[in-house]
């Protein structure tokens, strides 16, 4: 899921930005979730990661030891894969931009707030395509249409997939969540090189194999989990 992060000093504007994130979150039912407002940037500062999935909407005049530019420079020293866009009033600014390289997706002006809806929903859906073409040439990810979305997952964050009750339909566990999908649990060995056919009905990410029970033929996982293992997986697997 792709999180959104707003830094904007000014509440009564940081406000208004919130509401139009989730009023284009409404609508579009986008694979997306507003993670942090906020009028710190030092809060922003503390969870930066190259997740690849993330939307920074900033201010540049921000009342704080740092400016807009400065904060979005400290986010590209740690993640050069988030989509940065500039709300402000500065737009003289936009070129000082380009001396610090920070590959900015477009620049949103307060001075006509009418129009702000509508270049809030273009630039998130802009960024949520720009996103997903980078995740899908990534090997970090796999990609899996769930309902209507089209998800991108995170091959290290998945433990295993099982075949559900229904038929030709398999589910994904992550560490905090799960995700359904329609295929095979042949074709889903192959998504990924660490991927491992345990059982008719589980594929396994070696990755997260803590132990192997060959008496009970079981796997435990490393969250805990424990799924079933077949004779002849669980030597193998004994063996790797």
């Amino acid at each position: 899921m792709i999180e959104v992060y707003i830094c904007e000093d000014n509440v009564k504007q940081l406000n208004a930005l919130v509401e139009y994130v989730n009023k284009y979150l409404l609508i579009h039912n986008a694979d997306m979730m507003l993670a942090r407002a906020t009028t710190e940037p030092n809060l922003l500062l503390k969870n930066i990661s190259n997740k690849h999935r993330r939307i920074y909407l900033l201010d540049i005049s921000l009342n704080s030891q740092i400016n807009g530019i400065e904060l979005a420079s400290k986010i590209r020293e740690h993640d050069m894969n988030s989509k940065i866009i500039f709300v402000t009033t500065h737009v003289e600014l936009a070129m000082t931009t380009f001396r610090y390289h920070l590959e900015v997706l477009d620049f949103i002006l307060k001075d006509n707030p009418e129009e702000m809806q509508l270049r809030i929903n273009q630039v998130l859906q802009l960024a949520e395509e720009r996103i997903n073409q980078d995740i899908h040439i990534s090997p970090e990810y796999i990609r899996v249409k769930s309902g209507e979305l089209e998800r991108a997952l995170r091959i290290k964050d998945i433990l295993f997939i099982e075949s559900s009750a229904t038929p030709h339909k398999l589910t994904v566990h992550l560490f905090n969540s799960q995700v359904s999908y329609y295929g095979t649990i042949k074709d889903a060995e192959d998504l990924a090189p660490n991927f491992f056919r345990c059982h008719k009905s589980f594929v396994v990410n070696k990755d997260h194999i803590q132990s192997i029970n060959k008496k009970t033929r079981e796997l435990h996982l490393t969250d805990g989990k424990t799924i079933m293992c077949s004779i002849s997986a669980a030597r193998i697997l004994s063996k790797t």
